[in-house]
């Protein structure tokens, strides 16, 4: 596992760095900037507004790469690296912005009902792509001050290779900030609502070891926090919304859709934006250090 890892920072120096600083006359300009939108490949209309308009936003802002936070393929995966769904749910989407997508597991990724997903053609593809990444299930990998750390929320609470993974990353000192990528949400004010692994089994792992964990799951945008104070990142408004109710964690919550932006100021401030697709700021949150 920790070549791959290796393997997936390799991939990642080759990243171009897009659009302009993103800086606000009088800010500091901006060194690192990530998209992150979640549940995104429905294929539909709704997917392609908030594709265009993370593409509108790109050409203003620094965007060095993207994650997805899973559900990459509704209803039910793809079946090989020649999947049509590749084409029509992604590169077509996507590939005019020029950067690369790094990606996580959703359930659906994995199957509905009797339909079975092929997890390893999405793994596969980042062979066949240039804007697709996901060198394994679970990775991490480390860039301008920030850690990323990607894992598969969907076999988590069986999967004790990836747990003990999961806890010697978590273990190992960074001196940066820590951001978790998974599709499962610890907390959320949508329609799933809090799932039970992700709060009782991954929460206490963040403590003190994390300052962000990003998710979909729930067609919303919003931002938590929990008990030992790390943030919570939920967006999952890539490609249609549902409605979202007062969660007693909540800071901010919208039924819109639209996509985050993690951005990491010159002056070393880690902060999170939540747009909607005629880029207007719905919120914004600072992350402690």
């Amino acid at each position: 596992m920790r070549l791959l890892c290796v393997m997936a920072f390799l991939l990642f120096l080759s990243l171009p760095a897009s659009g302009q600083s993103g800086a606000q006359s009088g800010e500091p300009a901006i060194e690192l900037g990530v998209l992150l939108v979640g549940d995104q490949g429905k294929g539909n209309e709704g997917q392609r507004i908030v594709a265009d308009a993370m593409a509108r936003f790109c050409e203003s802002n620094r965007c060095d790469f993207a994650f997805l936070l899973g559900d990459n393929f509704y209803n039910s995966g793809v079946r090989s690296v020649t999947d049509s769904k590749f084409r029509t749910h992604f590169e077509d989407m996507y590939a005019k912005m020029g950067i690369e997508f790094w990606a996580v597991l959703g359930n659906h990724d994995y199957g509905y009902f009797f339909n079975r997903g092929n997890v390893q053609a999405q793994v596969d593809y980042t062979r066949h792509s240039a804007a697709w990444r996901m060198p394994t299930r679970y990775y991490s990998f480390a860039t301008r001050g920030v850690q990323f750390v990607a894992i598969d929320t969907v076999t988590l609470p069986r999967d004790t290779r990836q747990k003990e993974w999961l806890d010697r990353t978590l273990q190992g000192s960074f001196d940066g900030y820590r951001v978790v990528v998974g599709h499962y949400p610890i907390h959320s004010g949508g329609q799933h609502g809090d799932t039970p692994h992700m709060r009782d089994i991954v929460s206490p792992k963040l403590c003190g070891n994390t300052h962000i964990y990003a998710s979909g799951h729930d067609h919303h945008l919003e931002h938590l926090q929990t008990d030992c104070g790390v943030d919570l990142v939920l967006s999952g408004a890539g490609a249609e919304t549902r409605t979202v109710a007062t969660h007693p964690r909540s800071v901010f919550s919208a039924s819109k859709l639209g996509f985050a932006y993690l951005f990491k100021s010159a002056d070393g401030v880690l902060s999170v934006r939540y747009l909607d697709t005629s880029l207007s700021i719905l919120a914004e949150q600072v992350i402690a250090r």
